[in-house]
C-alpha cells in the first residue's frame, strides 16, 4: 500500500506541476502587455504635455522667431525629462489675439526583447492651443 499512496502523491505533483506551467503560461503575456500599456501611456502623457509647455512658451515670446525658438527649446527640455523623441509642429499666427496651435507626436517602441529587437511601435499625438494675449506689446507691432 505504501506504493500506491506514494504513486497517488506523484499525480498531485503532476498536478501541481501542469498548474504552475498553465499560470506562466498566462502571467507572462499579461505582465508582457501591462509593460507596453505603461510604456504607451508615458509616451502619450509626454507628448500632451510636451505640447502644452511648447505653446505656453511660444506666446509668453516677444516674436515670432522667438516664439519658435521657445518652443523647440520646450520641446528639448521635454524630451530630456520624458527620454521619448518628440516631433513639433507649431502653427497659428504669432499676432495680438490670435491663437497658437502645437502638436507633438512620438514614436513608442511597445517591446524589446534580447537577441529579437523591437516587437513594433506605435505613434501617440498630444496637442494644445493657446491664446495671444490681446492687450500685450509685441516688438516690431505697429498697431495700437
Amino acid at each position: 500500500m505504501t506504493l500506491l499512496r506514494k504513486l497517488r502523491r506523484e499525480e498531485g505533483e503532476l498536478g501541481l506541476v501542469s498548474a504552475l506551467l498553465l499560470l506562466a503560461g498566462v502571467l507572462l503575456p499579461i505582465m508582457f502587455i501591462v509593460v507596453a500599456f505603461a510604456r504607451i501611456e508615458q509616451g502619450r502623457l509626454a507628448a500632451a504635455q510636451a505640447a502644452r509647455d511648447a505653446v505656453r512658451a511660444a506666446v509668453e515670446a516677444p516674436t515670432a522667431i522667438s516664439a519658435q525658438q521657445a518652443a523647440d527649446d520646450a520641446i528639448a527640455r521635454a524630451e530630456m525629462q520624458s527620454g521619448v523623441p518628440l516631433q513639433l509642429r507649431l502653427e497659428g499666427t504669432f499676432a495680438r489675439g490670435a491663437a497658437l496651435h502645437a502638436e507633438t507626436s512620438a514614436q513608442i517602441d511597445l517591446a524589446s526583447l534580447p537577441f529579437i529587437g523591437q516587437l513594433g511601435t506605435i505613434t501617440v499625438h498630444g496637442s494644445a492651443a493657446a491664446p495671444v494675449d490681446a492687450y500685450r506689446s509685441l516688438v516690431g507691432d505697429s498697431s495700437p
